[in-house]
């Protein structure tokens, strides 16, 4: 399991915070996760936290786009035959599902094309662009690809035909010699938002041919953005932003079908619904199937026909988390096996290749290395795999520097796609054992990941939920704000899910509780060797018959630094407190420390064997009983900071009958008002007036004690009088109230508080910590 090490992002404090907040008009929540983001200028702030469509950046700032335009201008008018050229992902669906219909409203009638992941491979395919220009096509348009198919765009060249790449993925060393290439990163050529997905491109292209028209396909974009995992940034997060409201608008009936499926609340749709529900239906197509019923389904505007790919759709999703587990659990054992090596390589003889990316995926998150997953294709006679990597090694430059090995190669710095020879896999397996030092990479090294929120749990609330859903939507560049909870516990910890992998958990302190769940976590929490943690979370509503309830989705729990305290007492400290001690017991100590003079007195005439002294003393055995209480907190404090001794029994005499009285002001002016008010009440009776106030006797003498050292009353003559006070005074300037302050204070600590937490006062003062 991968040791995280958690950091707070930022640390502005309370005075930056509540200073930002007032100039910025926000909340001071609000205003510490725009201070943790950098994002200070008044200007920068309405836009992030307001996008609109307004902000949408001219389209024509994408390098090639005018030649673009012409072309498509030109073949739309000319009535040419026009292919499109996808990708099997949810990006390339709904990139491909975009021109398609942008092409369609301009009036042509377009064919497209999804590569087929067992038989095309990822990226431009030979073979399928001679089949297109077998159709007899005029113009391609590649979308969400083709930036690194120059051998392929040059055949269709020579085949006389005009290409169009769209793509946004990292570019080769040498770009195709394509009639237009549309792309955010071009150098010289750099797009205002750099990190646009192909949904995003294809979007830009449809904005520059339709304008406002354009609008109508901004869901599909959002879907595309969300989906490929692309910084929410700029552009991106306007993307989002408006694709979110075009959904509710039920524009696509495919769409409307498919949130339909996925029991989406269409009012309260949000990112997390198109990571979590939309995009991993729309990729199980191209992971299982061909990709190209998902063009069908978000291009239609047939009901019954929606429905059937929907519910053809659904199927396959839950045969793809079948194959998932399936396969995952195989790769335990290679991964233990390759548990020397900075880069796993996995080969699965049973695997399905469309898995193979969430593999690799969740075999990097348990271990924190760079993961290769791979399976044999009969078909093709080559190895297909995916290869995913955390954040600091950047898997692109590594597999490029052995592109010569490679059938097909492609991706981003954290995800890849490949074909290779088995044997030139092996050497592959080689070679990459050194990348990790190039790139100044350790895999054994804590992650380092970052939470945004110091909280208690009672300040957690649904108008909290409000204030950070203001800074949505989230994603890449643009995380969820991450809550820390110190110092709290896990109980009624439950198993869930097909697997029982899955944690149901209460988070709890000791005044509140909010339910948790955590994915995967159950192991870990059964290993936790205490209960007490730092809980890592987002917060969130879980919504069940019409009722909202808080719920936190935990990122991790790790027994706190507080709790390892604790721990270490329990090894030096044993709970005595309302146990029964005799005689026989009390020999088995070497020494029994007293507090007070008179049970010191009272035990040096029994029989104990023990060393009996006082805790001023040296105490000089390894096995020791604290038996009463001091007066004061101080006194404890003293000693505990020089006890090394080994074990340590706090008895504190609680089986006292009486405890100590805590004062009640109510009941003290009550007290005085009367004596103010009525004469002639002698000392003697005051039980009368104990009775007539319906006060304890025990509560009026300590309170007229006190009334007597602050000179609020005076006697005479054995009567009770008002004193003639000629200045203001304050409790605690009676000694005795001031005594009594202090015994509660010891009485609260030492006597009422649970075990954990009596450890976790004595912790500060404790020698052994």
């Amino acid at each position: 399991m991968t040791l995280i090490n958690w950091e707070k992002r930022k640390n502005p404090t309370k005075e930056e915070i509540t200073k930002f907040a007032a100039e910025k008009h926000v909340d001071n929540v609000v205003a510490e996760l725009l201070l943790e983001r950098d994002i200070t200028d008044t200007a920068d702030i309405e836009t992030f936290l307001h996008s609109d469509s307004k902000e949408l950046q001219d389209p024509f700032g994408l390098h090639d786009m005018d030649k673009a335009l012409e072309i498509i201008d030109e073949a739309v008018q000319s009535e040419a035959k026009i292919a499109i050229y996808g990708d099997y992902d949810a990006d390339g669906v709904t990139s491909t599902s975009i021109m398609k219909l942008t092409l369609q409203k301009l009036g042509n009638k377009p064919i497209f094309y999804i590569p087929d992941r067992f038989k095309d491979g990822y990226g431009p395919n030979l073979d399928r662009y001679k089949f297109l220009a077998d159709q007899g096509i005029d113009l391609l348009i590649t979308v969400d690809n083709g930036v690194s198919g120059k051998e392929q765009i040059k055949y269709m060249k020579d085949r006389g035909i005009k290409v169009i790449v769209t793509d946004h993925h990292d570019l080769p060393a040498e770009l195709p010699e394509a009639d237009a290439i549309v792309h955010p990163s071009i150098p010289g050529s750099e797009y205002v938002c750099p990190y646009l997905s192909g949904a995003g491109v294809a979007f830009k292209i449809a904005d520059a041919l339709l304008g406002e028209d354009a609008m109508d396909l901004i869901d599909l974009a959002a879907i595309g953005t969300v989906a490929d995992s692309v910084a929410l940034k700029g552009e991106n997060r306007v993307i989002v932003t408006e694709g979110l409201k075009q959904m509710k608008k039920n524009h696509h009936v495919g769409l409307t079908a498919l949130l339909k499926k996925c029991k989406i609340k269409m009012s309260d749709i949000g990112e997390e619904d198109i990571g979590f529900k939309i995009a991993p239906r729309i990729n199980a197509l191209g992971r299982l199937e061909n990709a190209s019923s998902g063009v069908e389904l978000l291009t239609t505007g047939d009901e019954s026909f929606a429905k059937e790919i929907v519910d053809e759709t659904e199927d396959i999703n839950s045969r793809r988390q079948e194959l998932v587990q399936s396969a995952f659990a195989d790769a335990q054992s290679q991964i233990a096996a390759q548990k020397d090596n900075g880069v796993l390589v996995l080969k699965g003889n049973d695997w399905h290749q469309g898995v193979l990316g969430i593999v690799a995926s969740r075999a990097m998150d348990q271990e924190n290395k760079p993961v290769l997953a791979t399976q044999f294709d009969e078909n093709s006679g080559v190895m297909k795999g995916s290869g995913r990597s955390p954040e600091g090694f950047n898997l692109f430059t590594a597999l490029n520097k052995h592109n010569d090995l490679f059938t097909a190669f492609g991706g981003h710095a954290q995800a890849c796609g490949f074909s290779i020879e088995e044997a030139q896999l092996d050497k592959l397996t080689e070679l990459l054992q050194a990348e990790p030092k190039e790139q100044d990479f350790d895999p054994q090294a804590p992650v380092i990941k970052d939470y945004d929120l110091n909280l208690n749990l009672e300040d957690l609330s649904l108008d909290l939920v409000k204030q950070i859903q203001q800074l949505a939507p989230f994603g890449m560049g643009n995380p969820k704000p991450i809550i820390k909870l110190s110092n709290v516990s896990l109980s009624q910890a439950k198993s869930i899910g097909k697997d029982g992998t899955h944690l149901k958990v209460n988070v709890t302190d000791n005044s509140r509780q909010v339910a948790a769940i955590g994915f995967g976590m159950f192991a870990q929490e059964q290993a936790m060797a205490t209960d007490i943690c730092d809980v890592y979370g987002e917060i969130g509503i879980n919504e069940w018959a019409g009722r909202k309830n808080l719920q936190l989705m935990l990122d991790d729990f790790q027994v706190s630094p507080e709790a390892k305290k604790i721990a270490g007492l329990k090894e030096v400290y044993l709970d005595y407190r309302n146990k029964r001690l005799s005689t026989s017991i009390m020999d088995h100590f070497d020494n029994i420390v007293f507090f007070n003079e008179i049970y010191y007195e009272a035990a040096k005439r029994s029989n104990v064997k023990a060393k009996l002294i006082k805790y001023d003393e040296k105490c000089d055995g390894k096995n020791i009983l604290i038996y009463d209480r001091p007066h004061n907190l101080d006194l404890f404090k003293n000693f505990i900071k020089e006890n090394n001794t080994q074990h340590t029994a706090l008895f504190f005499h609680t089986d006292l009958t009486q405890r100590y009285l805590k004062p009640d002001m109510i009941k003290m002016k009550t007290l005085l008002k009367y004596l103010y008010t009525h004469q002639n009440i002698t000392v003697d009776g005051m039980d009368l007036v104990a009775k007539y106030l319906n006060l304890q006797k025990i509560d009026v003498d300590f309170y007229l004690k006190v009334f007597f050292e602050l000179n609020f009353v005076k006697i005479v003559n054995g009567f009770v009088e008002k004193a003639d006070a000629s200045q203001q005074r304050e409790l605690i300037e009676s000694s005795t109230y001031l005594k009594r302050l202090q015994r509660n204070d010891v009485e609260k600590i030492l006597i009422e508080s649970n075990f954990d937490d009596l450890l976790s006062w004595m912790s500060d003062y404790d020698c052994h910590c």
